[in-house]
């Protein structure tokens, strides 16, 4: 009788070790992109690049703060690695969007611009699961 319930409750347990893995995966994720920002800003201050310079250092940091993020996902899941970092990329994507307020832009130009970011996240966060 017990071992159903106890089942439930080990599965329960199990699926609160997951969302809490993913929440620290996202935290490290979010640490490293604040400090990459940082050096971006110090390397904008002193070289003035363009800004297609810029934008493409912006997404070089999404896509390590999502490779770090997946990868420590993945060390700490076991097995399905790469979906571990899939979502990590995914929900970093989810949250950045959220909080960027690109639904207050027009939708059209940065549509493109919103599925490519969204895209290397994802990427990023799966390379990173994969080689965790």
């Amino acid at each position: 009788m017990g071992t159903d319930m106890e089942t439930g409750i080990g599965q329960v347990r199990k699926s609160g070790k997951g969302i809490g893995r993913l929440a620290a995966a996202l935290v490290v994720s979010y640490l490293i992109t604040v400090l990459a920002l940082f050096g971006i800003v110090f390397v904008m201050l002193k070289l003035q690049p363009d800004t297609g310079t810029t934008e493409l250092l912006i997404l070089a940091v999404y896509v390590l703060s999502c490779f770090a993020g997946g990868w420590y996902a993945g060390r700490r899941a076991g097995r399905r690695k790469f979906l571990q970092g899939l979502l990590v990329g995914l929900l970093y994507f989810a949250l950045l969007f959220l909080i960027s307020g690109m639904g207050e832009r027009e939708i059209q130009s940065d549509l493109a611009a919103g599925a490519l970011a969204c895209l290397l996240c994802a990427a990023g966060g799966m390379l990173g699961g994969m080689l965790a």
